[in-house]
């Protein structure tokens, strides 16, 4: 019995001596296997968060992170964007670029049409999936933007490593055209809302620079040391 008394002692012990967390920060979730990335909040209700998962899993709540529903998209999802008009339509790319119109319920194939895939290579002892297609024109989709003013016209940014471009979708993804060359791999993409609606101005942030489209131009300011992340706003 006293041997007993002596491990309830030593256990209680151990768990008052726990350091707090610094700032107040408390765990949400979800846990388990794997690390999360991409948290990304509705615009139209902070209860509502997206995160990804490595282990291919992606996660979404709507009651700011009391409870949690796992989703799969076939791969890893490396972003996420929320419609700027719709709020239940949001997008997330993976092995393709996704999107769901019933707030997160359901997911439907965006890019590349279904209609053009041939199949699905496994090709790694992850049994990581690559869509085949007819063609390809956006290879490899990094970032993207919506139009705030008009949820049909999307912006990626896409393509080999080498040669990265930005394209336009004004028909919701259906159809896609070439706008410029890149000149960096980007990782997230901004439209200024207070440009034409006809000629938008986007910004692009990549691991060691931000840089700036209008029309035909694009100018690149190199950071002074590279970022792990990089956000950008807007002023009313």
């Amino acid at each position: 019995m006293k041997s007993v008394l002596s491990l309830v002692t030593i256990l209680l012990v151990c768990v008052s001596a726990q350091p707090q967390r610094p700032g107040d920060f408390h765990v949400l979730g979800p846990g388990g296997g794997g690390a999360m990335f991409n948290p990304t909040i509705s615009p139209h209700d902070v209860n509502t968060v997206l995160i990804s998962c490595d282990m291919s899993g992606a996660y979404i709540t709507h009651d700011g992170g009391r409870t949690w529903r796992m989703f799969n998209l076939r791969g890893v999802v490396n972003f996420f964007v929320f419609d700027p008009q719709e709020p239940k339509t949001m997008y997330a790319h993976a092995t393709g670029l996704w999107r769901s119109v019933d707030n997160g319920e359901n997911w439907s194939l965006v890019y590349p049409a279904v209609a053009a895939v041939q199949g699905v290579k496994m090709n790694s002892d992850h049994a990581d999936e690559t869509i085949l297609v007819q063609s390809d024109p956006l290879s490899t989709i990094t970032a993207m933007a919506i139009d705030p003013a008009d949820s049909r016209v999307l912006y990626v940014a896409a393509g080999p490593k080498e040669k990265p471009g930005l394209f336009l979708s004004r028909d919701a993804g259906k159809s896609w055209e070439h706008q410029v060359e890149l000149p960096v791999a980007v990782r997230h993409i901004w439209v200024d809302p207070h440009s034409p609606a006809g000629s938008r101005t986007v910004f692009f942030g990549g691991k060691t620079s931000l840089g700036v489209v209008s029309g035909s131009s694009v100018k690149n300011l190199s950071l002074p040391t590279p970022a792990d992340d990089i956000s950008l706003g807007f002023g009313t």
